[in-house]
């Protein structure tokens, strides 16, 4: 994969995630909606969406290694599951914080002992993105709920480790495929204990989560993933704060600030000098 094609996926994986988390916001945000019933229309639109590609690729030689067709569809269940639960119990900068910094936590301290090495620009370039992340939260942090934080630092947790699994995929979209189908048997039992309760926008919000931004954004992410290390993986994903910020001001009519700018220039230099040093 050229440089410049592997920019522009990794581009729309990025945008593809804070369009996730404006969805997101815009369905938990109202209280009639059950942060489960996201998860399980989320995950079951994901899983029809990606259906077709699994009876594609099913006779060629692409399925991943037994152990895999198992853990990774559960980090991805969990990791769906408790940011959704932890969302509506949290303030998004301190929920976004605990999230991402649990997925560098979770890839970076993999690297590390993976023997992967940064070079001096690369460690200022993690840095610097960290410090412009902080500052794009940093008013929104408040102390949260033990069991909140808990919940969103699993969540993150698991995303981090539904990443690192992603980088030894042979196909992308057919492991992505299966990811979200092997979820199916715990989203409809799911389903019969606790019907799901969405209004009318949650449950469109909640397909289009599902069905586009999850469900082929993540079939990006897997893609890419092969062709990063995994430090610059963990980096390029504090981004997306800033990106959904954007979109909420852009889509939701939220104020821009000069701290969101500032951040975001920040971050996005972090992340040129931990690819180019």
């Amino acid at each position: 994969m050229s440089n410049l094609k592997l920019i522009i996926l990794t581009s729309i994986t990025m945008a593809a995630f804070a369009a996730n988390s404006l969805l997101c916001r815009l369905v938990l945000m109202d209280a009639r909606n059950s942060p489960i019933s996201f998860t399980q229309v989320r995950l079951f639109s994901g899983a029809i969406a990606l259906l077709f590609f699994l009876f594609k690729y099913r006779h060629k030689d692409v399925r991943p290694a037994s152990w895999y067709r198992f853990v990774a569809p559960l980090f991805l269940f969990s990791y769906a599951l408790c940011f959704s639960l932890a969302y509506v119990q949290i303030s998004a900068g301190t929920g976004a914080l605990i999230l991402f910094g649990s997925v560098q936590l979770t890839m970076i301290v993999t690297a590390l002992f993976k023997k992967q090495k940064l070079s001096i620009w690369q460690i200022v370039g993690v840095a610097l993105a960290m410090v412009g992340f902080v500052i794009l939260l940093l008013p929104g942090i408040h102390a949260p709920p033990v069991d909140a934080a808990v919940l969103m630092a699993i969540a993150g947790i698991s995303w981090g480790l539904y990443s690192l699994a992603g980088q030894r995929n042979a196909n992308s979209t057919y492991a992505t495929a299966l990811n979200f189908v092997m979820t199916l048997p715990i989203v409809l039992a799911l389903m019969i204990f606790l019907p799901v309760s969405l209004t009318y926008h949650g449950w469109i919000f909640a397909v289009i989560s599902g069905a586009v931004t999850s469900a082929f954004g993540y079939v990006l992410w897997y893609s890419v993933l092969k062709q990063l290390e995994t430090t610059t993986a963990a980096v390029v994903q504090l981004c997306v704060p800033a990106l959904a910020t954007f979109g909420g001001v852009l889509f939701l009519g939220e104020t821009l600030h000069s701290r969101l700018i500032i951040s975001s220039l920040l971050i996005f230099l972090g992340i040129v000098l931990k690819v180019k040093g």
